[in-house]
């Protein structure tokens, strides 16, 4: 996935030709993504229902009638890699996607019919396929990029590997019977982004899409092929049900669950400009966050809830500073640039040591121009125990037994509350992170 620009399966083993020519027509032309696989995409859109509070969405997403549709859509984008048609590229971002939420939204109206709610889940489905692969992408594969370097790679690449380690553990799963809805993607494809693509087109990928998790399912229940695959890539296919790991699979599911709550009310003409922060690591209730500019895990990300003008992302707009007040300039890193949601804070000097940190935002912009509210998360290099400093002035909120107050501990304890508890982070080597791995 590169920047958005506007114009029950067997266990039998597959023949080695078969192998071989799957992996050539369908796994390759994807592989170029360096994102999630077609299976990782479907588990993770249906672990994230489990995270979707009780309430409208939640009953309409979890209806059986709308599981293909769901299914679907989460498939969606990756077809354009496997026809090399340009559509799959654009229909990662949230500016294709926001042309079919005004469409559904303009054709129909609460409460929603069945044919509209369709539309919804596959919107949905096709909205958790792009978050996930920013955050595999800009947390996962950055760490995979300096723990795996130097591995032996394989023939279908970095995601056909890790969508097999991680269907021998979450399990195979049989390809959805398609459901597409074609002739309009092909209409808003042309109407909203410039880009002309036959509705046949877009079918023959959604088939190549469905093949791909038939042939992954088959791989990953054989114990040989996947010892190979994670020879391959022996970090990325360790850890990816590693819930310790910032955007390792299971990690995005209470992610894009509160995407799906934002894009829910968009259709409701609720803009949600006004909540920009889903996301933030180190965890809102982590310790001991690493302070060395050198190590790869002292990245700092925040995911916001509408795509950025990447240009508005600078040191003006963001700022780091300690407990005692002193500034840190990071690098600041709009993963993928225009129309992403994912922003890394890479410290170009080490972060204070034993000390809280807060950042502060104030002056972001959607890639369509609209203003985010300002707001702040914090993280801290100190150990569990240490108490967070008392603020000058009051300090203690009222009824808190005079207890320090961080500040905005509520708001991120919030996104964290909805992003479920996960388990400790897992050290790894410590080195510095060379780069964007390449797409």
């Amino acid at each position: 996935m590169g920047t958005w620009e506007k114009p029950p399966a067997s266990t039998r083993r597959p023949a080695a030709g078969v192998t071989a020519i799957l992996a050539l027509l369908i796994l390759a032309p994807v592989q170029t993504s360096r994102a999630n696989g077609n299976v990782s995409h479907v588990w993770v859109t249906l672990w994230a229902l489990d995270h979707l509070p009780d309430g409208e969405l939640r009953d309409l997403l979890t209806r059986d009638d709308l599981d293909l549709m769901l299914r679907n859509g989460a498939n969606f984008p990756d077809g354009g890699y496997a026809v090399n048609d340009g559509y799959g590229e654009i229909a990662h971002w949230e500016p294709f996607q926001t042309a079919y939420l005004d469409w559904i939204a303009d054709t129909f109206e609460p409460p929603w019919t069945d044919e509209a709610a369709q539309h919804i889940a596959f919107l949905m489905g096709m909205a958790s396929h792009g978050m996930s692969d920013q955050l595999y992408d800009s947390m996962y594969l950055r760490r995979a990029g300096v723990y795996d370097e130097g591995s032996p790679g394989s023939s279908i690449g970095g995601d056909g590997s890790t969508d097999v380690c991680l269907t021998a553990e979450a399990g195979p799963l049989d390809p959805p019977e398609l459901w597409l809805p074609a002739e309009l993607m092909a209409e808003l494809m042309v109407e909203a982004m410039g880009h002309t693509v036959d509705a046949s087109t877009i079918s023959d990928g959604q088939e190549l899409v469905a093949f791909s998790i038939y042939f992954v399912s088959q791989v990953s229940q054989d114990p040989e092929q996947v010892a190979e695959h994670r020879e391959a890539y022996p970090w990325a296919c360790d850890h990816q049900m590693d819930e310790g790991v910032p955007g390792s699979p299971p990690t995005a599911a209470p992610v894009i669950a509160v995407y799906w709550q934002r894009l829910w009310d968009r259709l409701h003409g609720q803009d949600p400009i006004a909540t920009p922060l889903m996301a933030s690591y180190p965890e809102a209730d982590g310790f001991a966050h690493p302070h060395d500019a050198d190590d790869i895990e002292s990245m700092v990300t925040f995911v916001v809830s509408r795509g950025l003008n990447a240009d508005s992302a600078t040191p003006d707009s963001i700022a780091v500073k300690d407990e005692d007040d002193a500034g840190h300039l990071p690098d600041i890193h709009v993963y993928y640039g225009h129309a992403s949601h994912v922003v890394n804070l890479h410290p170009t000097a080490d972060w204070t040591e034993e000390a809280f940190h807060t950042v502060s935002v104030d002056g972001l912009e959607t890639w369509d121009g609209e203003q985010y509210a300002a707001f702040a998360f914090e993280f801290t290099t100190a150990d569990p125990g240490v108490e967070p400093p008392e603020p000058e002035g009051c300090g203690c909120s009222e009824g808190n037994g005079g207890r320090p107050r961080w500040p905005v501990i509520a708001l991120v304890a919030l996104v964290a509350a909805l992003r479920g508890r996960r388990g400790s982070r897992r050290p790894g080597r410590r080195s510095r992170d060379p780069g964007t791995p390449a797409r």
